[in-house]
């Protein structure tokens, strides 16, 4: 065996050449091999999961792609790096706790490209693109940044997750509900695309394994735009390719351009296991720092008061959200000019972003220092990529998005005019930059709400961008914007509400904070079923839930049932916890429930945003129209594997039975658990070895839900 040459180190990770033409990139849970040949070109050798030792190999005489790691289109001619006629050379490099390799390839006359992945240190998941050099002038379309072929995962099964489905608050008219659904197929010809925006249709995150909870490697796509995936039995294994879609590009002599990234990462186990995996790498590797009480307890103004709002009525509800244990206080849309007081008409004066002085006569800034008096954050709405053209203010004309010379005005509101700027423009990024800046400064924001209620792709060719990628050039100018933002105000926590890819594309987490899942916020199994399919893909602490008033769950009524409204506010508690409801209004005994789980809320959220999360039962399906769940329960839990403490949410509907044994996971089968009831008090001490096979035995009685927290120590 020939000597290995470290190329670069950081940590565990690391880049090392075997020989003359063939590289690793790995670290302690994963490792990439990478050979090139004369005439066969560069091919991924093998990836392994170097916990378990398995090792997945491409059938590089069964296909021609096989092992070609990426795939794009120059010129319409189909090229991977299996298509390379020359080596230019191999560049490996150490920064911030990540090792890169950078293999640059000659694949025709007149285009280079740059085979380049990063791995960070202590995850399971590595990330690659491609950097294209054209030689002489030509066009790039249809990149796939990752191929995927596994010749060694037999019967495969594709997992994968279906997108908000082309609503907010609707949904079908009968059949199961699909927004957040976790789908599983056996491996046929399978064809998946973004729709619209990224996470339309479908979310560009799935996982492949051979249906037996074993071995399984995962992917995902970090774009913002449109996409779409194949994926198909390979003879002997399997085959995934991702699309980043929605541009041609005309590339000049000398023009570099670099490719969105994708991930691909290993897991052993059932699709948690892979979430603990895609959930660590997402912490590590992607998305920026939050403070240690994050996520904070949330007031939102938007499902309690829409645009109908003024500074008395907000400073009535801040006072009450504080004294509920709120952390931020966020003004939704509606607190500009000439925006009056109605009920849904948001987009009326978008663009000038002047303070409404009707309803804020003391002025937004004092309105700040009010709520921040109360001992909360202050954060605030805008939605910078749309403009109301009645209402002309410091954007230009010539910014507007055109499509074949049409300027792009959406439908809805429907009494509203109103069109896109193209954020390819760099006027209009520097524009955005100077307003949302100096609105951040004079308020003194520690949060602010990213909006985005439409989508058009522009064609125009005077604003930086050519006829036929302007869908690239806007989502990179959103990026470049909120990446500017974020350096200008380290401390100012960004909420992507519908930014970029619909919500939740993983390319958004690179520049937010926390993230919107969705406008349908009731009931509260339908909140529960979001986050049952979110979190597989997106750690628990980034996805937000609204406690929302809703005609069939209460918050105003006394005689709701303790149960009922317990049952309610733990529906959000296993995500980033809101409240966006008119606390004037509410009960007392709703406002006394909504404190007791708040105070709950904080004890358990380090464990959210550290844990490992389990979905002890599989996902529900809710039955159109009335999302019915016909006696299915449901539970969730999250666990420190550090110190095995935990928390456990239950969930059962009225008509399901009262009681039933729950095995829980993640546990050490030699340490003993106390849990504790956190609805009576009780404790009871369980080994761990009975809670992971014979499970825990809950009988709810009268309650519809229950949270369970636990402790461990050594058995005596």
């Amino acid at each position: 065996m020939m000597d290995e040459i470290v190329l670069a180190a950081s940590g565990a990770a690391t880049v090392v050449q075997a020989g003359s033409a063939q590289w690793r990139i790995g670290d302690s849970q994963i490792r990439k091999t990478l050979r090139w040949e004369a005439g066969a070109g560069c091919w991924l050798a093998a990836l392994e999961d170097r916990i378990t030792g398995q090792v997945w190999c491409p059938d590089l005489h069964a296909d021609g792609w096989a092992g070609g790691e990426f795939f794009l289109l120059w010129e319409n001619i189909a090229l991977s790096a299996r298509q390379a006629t020359a080596l230019y050379g191999v560049r490996a490099w150490a920064e911030a706790g990540a090792v890169l390799l950078q293999i640059v390839l000659g694949l025709t006359d007149g285009l280079d490209a740059s085979l380049c992945y990063r791995l960070v240190d202590g995850t399971a998941a590595i990330e690659q693109w491609v950097d294209v050099l054209p030689r002489r002038a030509g066009t790039l379309s249809r990149v796939a940044p990752l191929t995927v072929s596994a010749a060694s995962l037999a019967t495969p099964t594709l997992h994968w997750l279906r997108g908000l489905q082309n609503h907010g608050a609707g949904m079908p008219d009968n059949g199961p509900y699909p927004a957040f659904q976790l789908r599983h197929e056996p491996l046929g010809r399978v064809q998946l695309h973004s729709g619209l925006r990224s996470t339309w249709h479908e979310i560009a995150w799935f996982a492949l394994d051979s249906g037996r909870a074993a071995a399984g490697l995962f992917a995902g796509l970090l774009y913002s735009g449109r996409w779409s995936a194949t994926a198909q039995p390979h003879p002997s294994g399997a085959m995934l390719q991702l699309y980043s879609e929605g541009y041609l590009l005309s590339l000049a002599a000398g023009a570099r351009w670099r490719s969105p990234a994708a991930l691909v990462g290993v897991y052993y186990g059932d699709l948690d296991a892979a979430a603990h995996r895609q959930h660590t790498y997402l912490r590590s590797a992607v998305m920026p720092a939050t403070p240690p009480d994050f996520p904070w307890v949330q007031y939102n103004t938007w499902f309690a008061h829409l645009i109908d709002i003024d500074e008395t009525i907000l400073r009535q509800e801040a006072a009450l959200a504080a004294s509920a244990g709120a952390e931020v206080f966020v003004i939704d849309a509606g607190w500009w000019e000439p925006s009056r007081r109605t009920r849904d008409n948001f987009s009326t004066g978008l663009g000038a972003w002047v303070p409404s002085r009707e309803k804020f006569p003391s002025g937004i800034p004092a309105f700040g220092d009010y709520v921040r008096s109360l001992g909360m954050h202050f954060g605030i709405w805008v939605e910078p990529e749309r403009v109301d053209l009645r209402h002309p203010a410091t954007w230009q004309l010539s910014w507007l998005v055109r499509h074949h010379d049409a300027i792009v005005s959406p439908s809805w509101p429907p009494d509203t005019v109103s069109g896109w700027l193209c954020f390819g423009h760099p006027e209009v990024q520097g524009w955005a930059l100077e307003w949302i800046s100096r609105l951040v400064t004079e308020t003194g924001a520690e949060w602010l709400k990213w909006d985005s209620n439409w989508w058009g792709v522009c064609t125009c060719t005077q604003h930086g961008h050519s006829a036929s990628d302007g869908e690239f050039y806007q989502i990179q100018g959103v990026h470049a914007v909120l990446a500017e933002l974020r350096r200008r105000f380290p401390h100012l926590i960004i909420e992507n509400c519908a930014g970029g890819g619909t919500r939740t594309d993983l390319a958004m987490l690179a520049n937010t904070h926390i993230t919107w899942l969705h406008d349908a916020s009731t009931p509260s199994r339908r909140v529960r079923y979001h986050l049952a399919g979110a979190t597989y893909f997106l750690p628990p602490e980034l996805c937000n839930t609204w406690v929302v008033d809703a005609d069939d769950e209460s918050l105003v009524d006394p005689a709701t049932p303790r149960a009922a409204l317990d049952t309610i506010l733990r529906s959000r508690m296993f995500g980033a916890f809101g409240v966006s409801a008119r606390l004037t209004e509410w009960s007392a005994s709703a406002l006394a429930a909504l404190q007791e789980a708040v105070a709950v809320y904080k004890t358990v959220r380090p464990l959210l945003k550290q844990g490992h999360f389990y979905h002890l039962l599989p996902q529900p399906t809710l039955l159109c129209p009335e999302l019915a769940l016909h006696g299915q329960w449901e539970a969730y839990a999250v666990v420190a594997p550090a110190t095995q403490s935990g928390a456990l949410w239950v969930f059962r509907p009225q008509e399901g039975l009262p009681a039933r044994a729950l095995r829980l996971r993640g546990l050490e089968a030699d340490l003993t658990y106390t849990l504790t009831d956190t609805d009576t008090g009780q404790q009871q001490s369980v080994e761990g070895a009975r809670l992971l096979t014979s499970g825990l035995w809950l009988d709810l009685g009268e309650r519809t839900s229950a949270l369970y927290t636990w402790s461990a120590q050594a058995r005596q």
